[in-house]
This record gives structure tokens, sequence and C-alpha cells, in this order.
């Protein structure tokens, strides 16, 4: 499937999950929730979490989820360490394009 999520062409389902289940899963699946955040899912990945939501669709710079990837709050998601660049930009492209489910 061609994604189509806005101008920035980001796929939740392609692109932004796997990097969720290859990096956060471990520690943030339906079982141990750590933060109360659930990246297994669209829906949980939107809804889950402490200071849900932890994504504010088309605001980036305002989802917690960001500031802990970005470690703009003094705390390092993933502690084994950061996302790659790229990594960090299709998440943010994402939620910059209102976090489609797509």
């Amino acid at each position: 499937a061609t994604p189509t999520a806005g101008s920035s062409g980001v796929s939740f389902s392609e692109q932004v999950l796997p990097i969720f289940q290859a990096k956060c899963s471990m520690c943030h699946n339906s079982s141990t929730k750590f933060g109360g955040w659930d990246g297994s899912t669209y829906q949980t990945v939107t809804t889950s979490g402490n200071n849900s939501p932890e994504v504010v669709a088309g605001d980036a710079d305002n989802s917690p989820i960001m500031k802990l990837l970005q470690q703009t709050n003094g705390v390092l998601m993933p502690p084994t360490g950061k996302l790659s660049e790229e990594e960090i930009q299709t998440i943010k492209d994402w939620i910059n394009a209102g976090a489609p489910d797509n």
C-alpha cells in the first residue's frame, strides 16, 4: 500500500509501528505497559500512557512521546539508546500529519 498521510506520506502501519515494535515493545506492550503506554497497536499508541495522550495529533512538539524520544524532558526512551534521527523524524512527521491510522 502507498502511504497517503498528509504531505509527509508517513504510514503508521508500514513505517511507525515497526519502529515501536522493534525499539519499544519489549517494555511497552499489552502485558507490561511500562509508564502505562502500550506501543502494540494504533489504538494503544494514541490513547494509552500515564501522560495520555502520548501522541497529540498534528502537534509533535507538544506530544509527550516526542519529548521522551528527543530527551527534552530529561528522560531518554528507549533507555537502551536513542532512536536514529531518521526514526525520530518519521514519528514526528506522522504526528504532525495528524497521526493517521494508515
